[in-house]
């Protein structure tokens, strides 16, 4: 993914518990909005605005910050339908 923001609007986030602040479980989201902290590189987490995809909440909007770390592990951030390795 080099040369590419982390997430953009559209991505999927396929979130561990320890992926995101005061995670209480997995979470499926498609990216709708970047608050803040993805344009400042000091910054460890990125606040996201986006809907799940599965579970009991699909649908439903959410605000939650990702920690950077968590988006550069295979298999997170899915664009256009693929995961950043298939890409390549």
């Amino acid at each position: 993914m080099s040369g590419e923001p982390l997430i953009k609007v559209g991505d999927v986030l396929r979130l561990r518990a320890e992926d995101w602040a005061f995670g209480n479980g997995p979470v499926a989201i498609r990216v709708s909005h970047l608050r803040h902290g993805h344009d400042i590189p000091h910054v460890t987490m990125i606040a996201v605005m986006g809907t799940f995809v599965s579970g009991p909440r699909t649908g439903q909007m959410m605000l939650l910050s990702v920690f950077k770390h968590a988006l550069r592990r295979p298999g997170v951030v899915e664009r256009d339908g693929r995961t950043p390795e298939s890409r390549s």
